[in-house]
């Protein structure tokens, strides 16, 4: 599985992510739980629409390679695809 480096920074109501490698690719929330779950559904989605149109899809950096500004938090967002979810909630539809 891919993970990203992706930078978090904000306030208290209004939180942000970004993946330097993926430019583009940001996520919010009010809180850094909601920013986050935001920030892997984007991944998701952003990567799928580069797959779709044949775009090239950058690897991720190391970690340690990733320049953090002052006052953000250098974090990792896995790569979760979708066709992995559409298979589940077909599995639990059979299985109902």
């Amino acid at each position: 599985m891919l993970r990203y480096p992706a930078l978090v920074d904000g306030e208290e109501g209004a939180y942000g992510v970004v993946f330097p490698d993926l430019p583009g690719c940001v996520a919010m929330g009010h809180t850094i739980s909601e920013a986050l779950l935001h920030a892997e559904e984007v991944l998701r989605d952003y990567v799928a629409a580069m797959e779709k149109h044949g775009w090239e899809i950058a690897a991720p950096s190391a970690f340690a390679d990733v320049d953090v500004p002052p006052g953000n938090i250098l974090i990792v967002v896995p790569l979760v695809r979708r066709p992995a979810v559409a298979w589940l909630a077909r599995r639990i539809a059979q299985l109902a």
